[in-house]
């Protein structure tokens, strides 16, 4: 399917929202808040899929929404922002990840959202869903930045605070503030300023709807806080938007990978620092793919014999990784030979 680019917004200096128009009569995109889009970017006559999480509403907003921040030397962020124009059409894959909630109109939850940098975009599609859909629950979003002008959505996050003040409430943690304001907090999200926050918004470490998405580093900083007050990581959601860096014991591993697809067996060196999908891809090898980071499953494969190593944060179960199962995006070799079935 190919949406229409109606509209471009910048919303920081290395961020922008791409605006499309939501199909046509006959076929339109449905989505849940939280979810993302794989589009794909033609450059040099090559595409190349990435996913970004939906910013928009699918409950009230009638276009789409997504919001991308430029990576250094990212090849797709960069000519995004440098390069794709209003009018322009992308092939987009269908809305996908399990990052997700379900506004129920009769539920009362209370959620606590931890967002860092552009880990904002999938909560603030969450955020504005559970206002106007679940409207007897609350949300508190503890939103941490470098600096005040990286603050995606900074002026709508703000205009929600005022149209639902008995619902909504967020704290920014501001590391490059001098000192804290209000509910701008210096430095760096920590055990003394999470129990403050909650201590200010009356909440106990208890049974809430507790998410989070941001870099690895802020998610892993923020798991360990909850969970020395009593919080388990089944009661939390989560998204990676950077992917931790690998420890690589087999840096200079050269591992034979044989891959079996659909019957087909393919078969090529990969090194020991480097995903499956990465070196299958730089072999032509196509095989499934979408967002890259370990979140959607569509890469889900079967190691049957040999050995990887998966990185932290992705969505399998412990259950599915004890009986084989692999995220190709996040697995990397650590054996001289390895078979996938895909």
């Amino acid at each position: 399917m190919k949406l229409l680019i109606k509209d471009i917004v910048k919303e920081t200096n290395d961020a922008v929202s791409l605006c499309f128009k939501n199909g046509n009569f006959f076929k339109k995109l449905k989505y849940k808040p939280g979810q993302f889009l794989t589009i794909h970017v033609p450059i040099d006559n090559v595409v190349h899929k990435r996913a970004y999480s939906f910013s928009s509403n699918p409950y009230t907003d009638k276009d789409l929404k997504i919001t991308i921040k430029r990576v250094e030397k990212g090849l797709v962020s960069n000519f995004v922002h440098d390069h794709l124009k209003v009018g322009d059409k992308l092939v987009v894959d269908d809305p996908a990840g399990s990052f997700l909630v379900e506004p129920q109109v009769h539920d009362r939850n209370q959620y606590v959202l931890f967002a860092g940098g552009s880990g904002i975009t999938p909560m603030f599609s969450i955020v504005k869903s559970i206002l106007s859909e679940e409207k007897q629950s609350k949300v508190l979003l503890v939103y941490a930045n470098q600096n005040e002008a990286s603050i995606i959505f900074h002026e709508e996050i703000k205009a929600l605070e005022i149209s639902h003040p008995d619902h909504f409430a967020v704290e920014h943690i501001v590391s490059s503030i001098k000192a804290s304001q209000n509910n701008y907090h210096s430095g760096l999200i920590n055990a003394g300023l999470l129990i403050k926050i909650f201590a200010k918004h009356q909440l106990n470490f208890s049974d809430h709807v507790y998410m989070i998405c941001g870099p690895s580093g802020y998610m892993e900083q923020t798991k360990t806080l909850l969970k020395n007050q009593g919080i388990t990581r089944e009661q939390i959601k989560i998204e990676v938007f950077k992917a931790a860096p690998v420890k690589v014991t087999g840096k200079n591993l050269v591992c034979t990978v044989t891959l079996k697809i659909n019957g087909d067996v393919k078969q090529f060196k990969a090194r020991g620092d480097q995903s499956i999908l990465q070196q299958a891809m730089s072999e032509n090898i196509v095989i499934p793919y979408s967002c890259r980071s370990g979140m959607c499953s569509t890469c889900k494969a079967q190691c049957v014999s040999g050995e990887i190593t998966m990185t932290e944060g992705h969505l399998l179960s412990e259950d599915d990784v004890a009986k084989g199962q692999i995220l190709t995006c996040v697995s990397y070799p650590a054996s001289e030979e390895i078979t996938i079935e895909i």
